[in-house]
This record gives structure tokens, sequence and C-alpha cells, in this order.
């Protein structure tokens, strides 16, 4: 063993302490801007510069495009079966909405556990959204349906909170610049720590009991979400099975325009295009709050 008596990091005079401490803090310094970079690079995600104007449908059945044209959608929230590693993309639900004129973007979704996805389809269809992002900058994002939701019925077959962050450190280690996106539920959801890797959020309102309280839990979510890009998404029927009134509808999209307009919201939601089909009445009080968005 060699000698380490006379070891400048073994001493304790004045001057080798005096030494030590600015070795110390710049040390720190370092480490603190690394992580800051480190922080700024996992947040850095691949946006458009304009309002996404959103409609979801999952039923390969309905013809979006008429709608798209008539309301100006620029972006879809579509549904595919799990990769299986032989499906083609030009097979899919998502390639033809991404060919529907009118349509700029899409985002993908892992379906829920409870609903059939395994969680080895999961991460391989996660692995292929990836994948096809990197040549297809249509596809803007990824989402988990019912996220936290999901996490509470492990038992019925949910994916867990561990699942999730391997299905979302599988897609960013393919494309760290895909927006992992996750749904958030008011109330409840409020109160969650969202303390995964997750780039972006859609605040849906479906419980027409939240309907009174739309402006403070809009206030609340992006209180909680101060960096990230936040829609705000409206169901057109609810769970109980009652349609929204006109006014009940009109005073929450009329909203939604307000705050994107403020640079708020990074857009908005309407679930779905069948909805819209069966009334369109909504089509019309749709197209009258969209006109009220700022011209670029």
């Amino acid at each position: 063993m060699k000698n380490m008596k006379n070891s400048p990091f073994l001493s304790h005079g004045r001057s080798s302490l005096a030494w030590r401490i600015p070795a110390v803090a710049l040390l720190a310094l370092i480490m603190s801007l690394w992580c800051s970079v480190q922080a700024l690079a996992a947040e850095a995600i691949d946006f458009p510069g304009e309002p996404l104007i959103s409609v979801w449908e999952h039923d390969d059945k309905v013809d979006i495009a008429p709608l798209v044209k008539e309301i100006g959608f620029n972006t879809v929230w579509t549904h595919d079966k799990p990769y299986d590693g032989k499906m083609k993309l030009e097979d899919t639900l998502m390639y033809r909405h991404m060919k529907t004129p009118g349509v700029k973007y899409i985002i993908a979704k892992i379906e829920r556990g409870i609903w059939g996805w395994k969680f080895d389809e999961a991460m391989r269809h996660a692995a292929w959204i990836a994948e096809l992002s990197l040549t297809h900058k249509e596809i803007i994002g990824l989402y988990l349906n019912d996220f936290y939701e999901e996490t509470e019925e492990t038992a019925k077959g949910g994916h867990s909170a561990e699942e999730f962050r391997q299905i979302i450190a599988k897609a960013k280690a393919i494309n760290p610049r895909l927006a992992i996106w996750a749904p958030c539920y008011p109330p409840d959801d409020l109160e969650k720590p969202y303390d995964f890797d997750i780039n972006a959020i859609i605040f849906s309102f479906y419980d027409i009991t939240q309907l009174p309280n739309y402006e403070q839990l809009l206030d609340r979510v992006l209180k909680k979400f101060p960096s990230m890009p936040i829609l705000g998404s409206l169901y057109l029927e609810s769970d109980e099975g009652r349609w929204l009134t006109e006014q009940e509808f009109k005073g929450i999209i009329d909203y939604f325009v307000a705050k994107i307009n403020e640079g708020k919201l990074a857009g908005l939601r309407v679930f779905r295009v069948q909805s819209l089909i069966d009334r369109p009445d909504y089509v019309k009080w749709l197209k009258e709050s969209l006109a009220k968005l700022k011209k670029p």
C-alpha cells in the first residue's frame, strides 16, 4: 500500500481546507448545471407551433373526413390493435386518419390492460410508435389511456405504475422527443403526483357533476402543470348517458377557446366524431365557438 500520509486529501491544515472548499463548491456547481441540462433535454419534445384542434375516434367504421373538413380539425386521437411485429402502418386506422385531408397530427394510444392489452403488447406497441414517429412527423404523441385509473385496477389486469414507467422508457429510448400524454380527470387526478416522464396533459371533463366548476378546475390544472402543454377535452355524452345542453357545451368550449387565445391551453379535444355525427347541433355550436379563435 502506498504511503498516503502526505496526501492533500488527508491533510487537516487550514490551507488545504481552504483549497478543498472551492473545489467542492465548483463540483456542486458543475453537477447542478449538468442536472439542469439533463432536465431540459428530458423535457424537450417535438410539439406543433399552432393550437391542436383535435377530435377522438376509435371506430374504424366511422368516416372522419367530412367533419375534419367542415370543422377544421387538425389533430386526431386514434386507436389500433397492439402491434404484433408484422402489422403494416398502411393497414392501420392511424394511417387512414393520417392521410385524411386536413389532418396534420396524430396521437397514438396505449390501450388499457383491463381492456385486453397485455404488458408485453403495450411495450411492443410503444416501441413501434416511437420508431414510426422518427420518420412520420405527423405522429406527435403517445397517449396512456386512463392512466391513473388503470394503475388502480391492476387486480383486473390494469398496467401498474412500474409497467407504465417501462412503457414510457421504451418509447423514450427510441425517440426522446416523442411527447408522452396522460389524462387528468378532475377532481381526483388533480391530487395525484404525476411523478412520471410525462410531457403533455389532456384535461377531460366527462363527469357532469364537475361541469359547473370548470373554470376553477381548469385554473388548478394550469397551476399544477405550468410547463406542460395542456389540452381541454369535453365528452358530449356523459357517463350517465346524458347529452350536454347547448349552454353547458358552449360555455366550456368558449372557455377553452379563450384560454387558447391567451396562450394558456395548447388546444382542445372533442370526444368524438361519431357523437358529432349523431348530434349535428353540436357541429353548429362547435363551429360558432371555434370562430372565436385568434387567427395566426
